[in-house]
């Protein structure tokens, strides 16, 4: 089938991977969101076709969060060329090989070494080895880019912070539950910890209790325990259960936040953001919520990433 039409592809099309949880969305949003700051009149789409197929974790939440609706690649085609892409992706192929094989040139720009788990591609892969490097954006060519991007430099550099910070703007609390914990998280000494279990089980990468202990000593070490600790996670039984060996109970007061799943576990994140204190584990949803927070004071930050 023929893709583009005989005048051939919008020049210099660039493509971002979209995929993951809501923070690893929010972060490929900042990417492409960047790249249409810092070049006028230019579009990045997002690659909607993961999500057109797949259901991840909560799917897609972009717009249902925070009101955003980037430029979807799914709105490039007509809805045939679209059912097409989508025939082929079923088969095997990645949005960027079919779009190589349709004849027209296209290069891989990729974070991870691990993009033909979700995009094998034959054609030109160049490996990104910096975390932040805006000079990748520049690229006079038509290319797919692979990759979450969480770091802090897509999100202050360029001094396009305060439009993302607009942009990324949460909906008003609705349930009462939520409303008291915002309450008191505001108005109190709270300090945060997200202890992320579910995939980062099976993935080996979830963080050895031993290590949630030293970084709570290290926090009342460096701060203070006379402070309500909230604890955020996608398993608030197992915390619950491990809470002494996890050192949880060393502070004040310990208040585990529960039942913001199914969809509306953006809560969470919204109140991570707004706690006081932070102790930031190995999650980009963690990691977020301290990008976002504007009211922390003390932070004990166990990422290899700046905050």
């Amino acid at each position: 089938m023929q893709i583009f039409n005989s005048e051939g592809i919008i020049e210099m099309l660039k493509i971002q991977f979209l995929n993951g949880g809501l923070a690893n969305q929010v972060f490929q949003y900042i990417f492409a969101r960047y790249y249409e700051l810092s070049h006028s009149g230019e579009i990045m789409y997002m690659d909607d076709s993961y999500f057109a197929l797949n259901m991840v974790h909560n799917g897609y939440e972009l717009e249902k969060v925070f009101g955003l609706k980037p430029h979807m690649l799914s709105e490039l085609f007509d809805e045939e060329v679209w059912e097409y892409i989508l025939s082929e992706k079923r088969k095997g192929k990645s949005v960027p090989q079919i779009l190589l094989d349709s004849g027209e040139p296209f290069i891989m720009v990729s974070e991870l070494n691990s993009y033909n788990s979700f995009n094998p591609f034959n054609g030109e892969v160049y490996l990104v080895k910096e975390a932040f490097n805006p000079k990748i954006q520049d690229i006079p060519e038509n290319v797919y880019y692979h990759g979450y991007w969480v770091n802090k430099g897509w999100f202050i550099g360029g001094g396009y912070e305060e439009i993302f910070r607009k942009e990324l703007q949460f909906p008003p609390m609705e349930d009462d539950r939520n409303r008291r914990w915002q309450e008191d998280i505001v108005t109190g000494n709270s300090v945060s910890i997200h202890i992320r279990r579910g995939d980062y089980v099976s993935l080996g990468y979830a963080f050895d209790i031993q290590i949630y202990h030293e970084l709570i000593d290290r926090y009342i070490k460096d701060c203070s325990n006379d402070w309500t600790l909230y604890v955020f996670s996608d398993d608030i039984a197992w915390c619950r259960t491990n809470s002494e060996a996890l050192g949880l109970n060393l502070f004040h007061k310990t208040v585990f936040v529960e039942g913001n799943t199914q969809g509306n576990n953006f809560r969470d994140l919204q109140l991570m953001s707004q706690c006081k204190g932070m102790i930031v584990s190995n999650s980009s949803f963690c990691y977020l919520a301290a990008l976002l927070n504007t009211n922390k004071k003390c932070v004990l930050n166990r990422t290899d990433r700046d905050i």
